[in-house]
């Protein structure tokens, strides 16, 4: 599969719900070769000095009136207990934004653990960290090599 961006992410500054800390919010549009192909949200937030990115991906139809397939992962990708490398977790989709024909259905961890999309959704979890910037240097940036 050949993922490319569709521009540069949006990026916009906003306020934890949780905590007050003000994060970084990337969205992006990805295509593959057929058009768009996904929609990802990126959520880099710092707790007790821990760098976290939330990445929500929306995947479904996104031209035309058929949008009701639409479907949202969610994972979390950060530091874990057992590795010095950060680690991609599936959670529950699209926590703190509310329902909405944009978001489809938001699936839980176990849902989308039993997704037939659920390859989809690592491959775009990964092309974001591969190839968002702000992204990257979030959970990659501040690693001790």
């Amino acid at each position: 599969m050949n993922l490319t961006l569709d521009g540069p992410p949006t990026v916009s500054e906003e306020e934890c719900s949780d905590c007050g800390a003000h994060f970084t919010l990337t969205k992006n549009f990805v295509l593959d070769g057929d058009g768009p192909y996904a929609i990802a949200f990126a959520a880099l937030h710092q707790h007790g000095g821990e760098f976290e990115a939330w990445i929500d991906v929306i995947l479904g139809t996104f031209e035309g009136a058929a949008d009701d397939d639409r479907t949202t992962f969610g994972a979390r990708v950060g530091p874990v207990d057992s590795s010095r490398e950060p680690a991609a977790t599936a959670v529950q989709a699209a926590i703190p934004y509310e329902d909405g024909q944009t978001w489809g259905t938001k699936l839980g961890r176990q849902e989308a653990l039993a997704h037939p999309r659920i390859t989809d959704f690592w491959i775009v979890v990964d092309f974001i960290l591969e190839t968002d910037p702000h992204v990257n240097h979030h959970v990659y940036g501040h690693l001790d090599h």
